[in-house]
């Protein structure tokens, strides 16, 4: 597999969106975190920036396991690799409130109402 090109892309390509995602949520939660220090209080663009932060990451992170799981074939079911369980326990993470799709939805209404100062990730 190492030799293979398509391979070698795919882990590219996965190395990359893992690598944005957790970039992501640290940034938004460095930058919450410095307004927060210097006396700020929690804002509702503190808590939405979060809140699509992190139910971002968690997805995005759902889809490297997939693909880990699947880029390791027929042996990703044997429990002596260890794939079969990361991917049950990151569904599971995936499953629970803080990565709800309507989260989505919560944050564009919020956007587009016009309401909201800008959040910490868009100055």
């Amino acid at each position: 597999m190492r030799e293979n090109s398509a391979v070698q892309g795919l882990i590219g390509r996965t190395e990359a969106k893992l690598r944005r995602a957790r970039a992501y949520l640290f940034a938004t939660a460095a930058e919450v975190w410095d307004d927060l220090a210097r006396g700020g209080a929690l804002t509702e663009a503190h808590r939405v920036a979060l809140r699509l932060a992190a139910t971002s990451t968690i997805h995005e992170s759902t889809e490297v396991v997939g693909t880990a799981y699947h880029m390791a074939g027929a042996t990703a079911v044997f429990r002596a690799n260890g794939f079969e369980r990361r991917l049950r326990d990151m569904h599971a993470i995936n499953q629970q409130l803080q990565a709800r799709d309507t989260h989505y939805e919560d944050i564009g209404k919020v956007i587009l109402s016009g309401n909201l100062k800008a959040a910490p990730t868009t100055r």
